[in-house]
């Protein structure tokens, strides 16, 4: 009796002791069972909300571009136009803004030559980008001349210079006449005619203050008419002097 019992003792010793190894066994599993072995990733949070903040500085960037006071000096025009080429190299056009500002010009000095009485001797009209005044040569020139009339070109420059000294637009002045030749000492032909126009405006602009740096003289003869030359009233609408105002280039912006 007493080997059995020394047996059953040893039986339940053995038993115990695996009991307690398969719990330590399971405990084991279950501790490594919740580790993970994925290496950690970086919180990519911080870069949602940067993005977000980048955004909504860009939106206020462009309202307060939008609802600017564009009648401001040459040098406030000068820092907008510096604002304009960066939201350009950002991407983000303008373009919306600045036609709106060029067909507010236009209208403002339809109604100041229409009130002048000149409405029939300019024509203003504009496109993306760029604002077309369109001036008679009979209000300007002499028959076969470049210099201007006087009183009544005066007349009609005036609110074009006040406007042009009061932005930053480029120009281009360019000189149109109609398909009846001229051969004179002074003026050859057609060409030498419509150049020595356009560069007469041109100086007349410099003289007025507009910066040279913005200015182009073009001649172009008659080789672009807006009407039919065989009619005296086309021939007439073909000699004129155009100002072609545009946006000067946001890669030409310079650092001072």
């Amino acid at each position: 009796m007493r080997f059995a019992s020394k047996s059953a003792l040893a039986a339940q010793s053995s038993a115990l002791k695996k009991e307690s190894y398969d719990s330590a066994a399971t405990i084991r599993r279950q501790n490594f069972a919740g580790i993970d072995d994925t290496p950690p990733q970086e919180d990519e949070e911080w870069v949602t909300t940067y993005m977000d903040i980048i955004t909504l500085l860009l939106i206020l960037f462009v309202v307060l571009l939008a609802n600017a006071d564009f009648s401001g000096s040459p040098a406030e025009r000068e820092e907008l136009r510096r604002a304009n080429a960066i939201l350009h190299v950002l991407g983000i056009d303008l373009q919306t803004t600045t036609d709106d500002e060029l067909l507010s010009i236009g209208n403002n000095l339809n109604s100041e030559f229409s009130a002048a009485g000149l409405g029939d001797m300019v024509d203003i009209s504009s496109s993306p980008g760029s604002l077309n005044i369109r001036l008679n040569d009979q209000i300007l020139f002499r028959s076969g001349e470049a210099e201007f009339i006087g009183n009544s070109a005066d007349k009609v420059m005036e609110p074009i210079v006040d406007m042009l000294n009061q932005s930053d637009y480029n120009i281009s002045v360019e000189g149109h006449t109609d398909s009846v030749p001229i051969n004179t000492p002074k003026f050859p032909s057609n060409w030498e005619l419509s150049s020595a126009r356009a560069t007469f405006v041109v100086r007349y602009l410099i003289s007025e203050g507009v910066a040279s740096e913005r200015l182009r003289a073009i001649g172009y003869a008659q080789s672009q008419p807006i009407a039919d030359n065989a009619s005296a009233e086309g021939r007439s609408q073909n000699r004129r002097v155009t100002l072609v105002l545009t946006v000067p280039d946001a890669a030409g912006v310079k650092d001072e």
